[in-house]
């Protein structure tokens, strides 16, 4: 019992003790607790002391880092957090690289409270912001923004690795892991200085790129989700140039701000290879809606060149546009996106060099359906090119358009001196859809050319010259045309070859053909910058105005006064004034042409206000400038022949002046009077020659002279004699004319002054009397002023033909068409026998009775000469100076 009592109360010794133990463990752990607590409170809220801000800066400098640490705390379950950290270039901390918020170290203190050393054993970043300005010596100057930075890096002596990094940076999520070697080997302070002015230099090299990428991803908008970028790499820091790389981006859809064309995906996989200095882009895959673009390089540090494959049928012209600015990209529109196979290279260096031509080498295939240009709708387009440097080259072009299709080879070699530019071509098409490519000149020529659905068209040709300048090639080809209008007038075909050279055009073996006709032309050559044409050998059988007008309008109008029923044969040389009107101004065309022509059947010409109709016509005409002159045309008229020489001195001047010469043989004289006064009771044969001139508005300035013979008519074959020769036909009775009145011959020679014709020879000649006249005849007013004296042809004495003459002496007035003509002087009328009168005259008696009543007729009877009655004796004209017996 003794036992138990004892060990139990030792029992309950021990137990107490145990409690109490237990009480002050709990009580210590309690307030180390607090202690820690507070002290990691403390840490966190006021951070560790300097010493160990000091200690963490040194672990870093140690190892090639130059940092500023703004605070030391605890974290709550991470450990040691340096805050604001700022990483510079060089010791002196002049240049700051980065800036973070928060970086969770993982250290071993082992060392800590006895040698006072840090070891940094790793690095971890949450959620941070990583800040690095793009110039190091300006802290507060822009600086590129990262969020979300989280990662973890391990730092030894030897290896920097990052284990895994994420970070968003310009709206694209950044996926980062790799290592970095350094060198254990410390550096002197030389080589150090060397090596951070390296460094320096290139980072600020890698800024300026980083610039160009943020300005190129601010201007993109990502709708869905961003982009990714993963990166692995591995390196060697020391020499940075030396890392490899893989990079792979996804990106959903996204587009330019200012642009609606939407890239709906793109994929790239990049790998880089700093031992051998170059980069390789092993597949890159951009969608659109309307198609794909695939793409692989090869980059090369070694000259920084990019050799490169593109194949796509995207919407390349918009995405070119992103990143490209050039309206000429307007200026095609695509249907459908074209199909483009590139293969090349560029040489990096080189862009933006002026005057340098394409940096590098590219060749490939081009293929397009439907497309439009400048308001022309083409149907497909196909065709093989290379670029490199200065030299261009278009191979198997093929242009397909709903009226045809062309061909083109083209090739472009500056070196090559004058033949710096070399094509081919054909083209099968309405030339009229390249018109919006050429300048105002090229589109006015093209618009005096017309085709329709009947037409054909087959140019071909080859040539170049030392540059672009067309003005400056050389060329040569072949045109042949079916069914078009040239300047409105329509042709059945056109054949010619073509030489061009220094902006001069040479046709030859022209071959142009109507329904009438043809036009052939031995040479035709075209000065365009003077706008001339000169032409040699032209024979033409066409439609003469038409023929002359589709190639000079004005040419055409000056020779529409020569109007032939079946086309002429027409023969040209010279040269014509292609300018417009406007272009001539007031001045006279350059227009210098000999032209000849001959036709069978009749021909229109306007000649002294009437249409005359001429046979066989043929001529020739002169024009030089402003002077058209017909030196010669010969045609049948009314029966007889017909030469006339027709000078207008200058066709520009409203007053029209001219000169003309007009011969007549054997024209009835009955057929001119009723043409040019319609009168058609005359009748005689007439020759005639005279000449004219003055201005053809105004008759009052007409000046001429001639001779005029009319035989195997009657008296009344003048005009202004008519009502004189009614008179003594009047003794006739029932025998018509009865041999009294005809006249076998009359002649006369006349002069032309303001616009009067005068003569004082006017002789008709009868079998038995004779009819002598002078007077005027004015063209101005139509008025008459002649005198007029009927004599027998017997062989009498003068002094028995005195009174008879003056018995039969007569004065006209009045009108061309309406003369009156009265008796002169009567006072020797009883001297004389009426019989004897009779005799001498062969006129009747019955005749002179006639006479003498036509004389004195009464009021009544005045319509049967034209004229009032007036018994006014003039005085006589002294018509002869001495009489002559026939």
């Amino acid at each position: 019992m003794l036992v138990s009592a004892s060990f139990l109360s030792e029992g309950s010794s021990l137990l107490f003790l145990m409690r109490w133990f237990r009480g002050i463990f709990l009580i210590t752990c309690l307030v180390t607790t607090l202690v820690i607590v507070t002290a990691a409170i403390y840490a966190r809220k006021e951070g560790f002391t300097e010493s160990w801000r000091d200690a963490i800066e040194r672990e870093f400098e140690k190892r090639g880092y130059h940092v500023e640490i703004g605070k030391v705390t605890l974290g709550a379950f991470r450990g040691l957090v340096a805050e604001d950290v700022r990483f510079y270039l060089d010791p002196e901390q002049t240049e700051e690289v980065a800036f973070l918020n928060d970086v969770y170290l993982d250290v071993d203190l082992s060392n800590i409270f006895n040698k006072k050393q840090v070891l940094i054993n790793t690095l971890d970043v949450q959620d941070a912001k990583l800040s690095l300005p793009l110039d190091p010596s300006k802290p507060q100057g822009r600086k590129v923004k990262i969020e979300k930075l989280s990662g973890r890096v391990v730092v030894t002596e030897s290896v920097i690795e990052i284990l895994k990094a994420e970070a968003t940076f310009a709206g694209i999520e950044l996926r980062v892991k790799g290592s970095l070697l350094r060198s254990s080997e410390g550096k002197d302070q030389e080589e150090e200085e060397q090596v951070s002015e390296e460094r320096a230099e290139e980072l600020a090299g890698r800024r300026r790129q980083l610039l160009k990428v943020m300005k190129a991803l601010d201007s993109f908008n990502f709708p869905g989700e961003p982009p990714v970028v993963d990166i692995e790499f591995r390196g060697d820091l020391d020499d940075i140039s030396t890392a490899t790389a893989q990079a792979k981006i996804r990106a959903g859809t996204f587009r330019d701000k200012k642009r609606t064309y939407v890239v709906d995906s793109l994929s790239a996989d990049v790998e880089f290879d700093g031992l051998e200095n170059e980069a390789e882009i092993t597949e890159l895959i951009l969608q659109d809606k309307k198609g794909r673009l695939t793409c692989s390089g090869k980059w090369k540090q070694d000259g920084n060149r990019l050799d490169f494959s593109v194949d796509s049928d995207a919407d390349l012209a918009s995405l070119i546009g992103l990143f490209w600015e050039d309206k000429k990209l307007g200026e095609v529109v695509f249907f459908n996106p074209p199909e483009i196979s590139v293969n090349g290279y560029l040489e990096l260096d080189r862009f933006g060099e002026e005057g340098a031509g394409f940096p590098g080498e590219m060749l490939g295939e081009f293929r397009s359906e439907r497309f439009v240009t400048r308001g022309s709708v083409f149907a497909g387009i196909d065709f093989g090119f290379s670029l490199a440097e200065d030299r261009y080259y278009l191979r198997n072009l093929r242009l397909d358009h709903k009226t045809g299709v062309a061909f083109l080879n083209l090739k472009y070699e500056p070196e090559a001196g004058d033949s710096a530019v070399q094509y081919q071509t054909e083209i099968k098409l309405d030339p009229k859809v390249f018109r919006p490519f050429f300048n105002e000149e090229g589109r006015k020529f093209i618009d005096s050319w017309s085709f329709d659905d009947t037409s054909s068209v087959y140019l071909a040709g080859e040539g170049g010259g030392p540059e672009w300048d067309m003005k400056t090639w050389r060329n040569r080809g072949v045109i042949d045309l079916r069914n078009f209008r040239l300047n409105g007038v329509p042709f059945l075909e056109l054949e010619t070859e073509i030489e061009t050279e220094e902006g001069v055009q040479y046709f030859r073996n022209v071959l142009l053909s109507r329904k009438e006709g043809k036009i052939i032309a031995e040479l035709a050559q075209n000065n365009v910058a003077d706008k001339q044409w000169e032409v040699k050998g032209v024979v033409s059988t066409v439609h003469l105005v038409e023929g002359a007008s589709a190639f000079n309008r004005q040419l055409g109008e000056s020779l529409g006064k020569y109007r032939f029923e079946n086309p002429p044969t027409v023969r040209l040389a010279g040269t014509l004034d292609a300018r417009r009107a406007d272009e001539v101004g007031d001045e006279s065309r350059r227009t210098k042409v000999e032209l000849s022509f001959e036709s069978q059947g009749t021909a229109l010409y306007d000649f002294l206000g009437k249409t005359l109709t001429l046979e066989n016509a043929k001529g020739n005409v002169s024009i030089d400038r402003s002077r058209v002159h017909l030196t010669s045309l010969t045609a049948g008229t009314f029966g007889g022949n017909f030469e006339l020489e027709y000078d207008a001195t200058n066709v520009r001047s409203p007053d029209r002046p001219f000169e003309t010469t007009l011969s007549v043989t054997g024209v009835p004289l009955e057929a001119v009077t009723k043409h040019y006064g319609d009168v058609d009771a005359i009748k005689g044969s007439v020759d005639t020659v005279f000449s004219l001139s003055g201005n053809a508005a105004d008759l009052s300035s007409l000046q001429g002279q001639g001779r005029a013979t009319i035989s195997n008519g009657h008296l009344f074959a003048l005009p202004v004699l008519g009502p004189l020769s009614k008179l003594i036909s009047k003794g006739n009775g029932s025998q018509e004319n009865a041999g009294h009145s005809v006249v076998n011959e009359a002649t006369a020679t006349f002069q032309i002054e303001n616009g009067v014709l005068k003569t004082n020879d006017l002789v008709a000649l009868a079998p038995s009397f004779r009819v002598r006249a002078i007077g005027d005849v004015s063209f101005v007013d139509q008025s008459i002023d002649m005198e007029a004296v009927v004599n027998t042809r017997d062989q009498l004495t003068s002094a028995i033909l005195t009174p008879v003459s003056e018995l039969l002496t007569f004065s006209g007035t009045g009108s061309i068409k309406e003369p009156v003509w009265k008796a002169k002087h009567i006072s020797n009328l009883g001297k004389v026998p009426a019989q004897m009168i009779s005799e001498m005259t062969n006129i009747p008696v019955e005749g002179l009775r006639k006479l003498g009543q036509g004389l004195f007729k009464n009021q009544a009877s005045r319509a049967e000469t034209g004229g009032e009655t007036n018994t006014e004796v003039l005085p006589l004209k002294k018509l002869f100076q001495r009489r002559e017996v026939e």
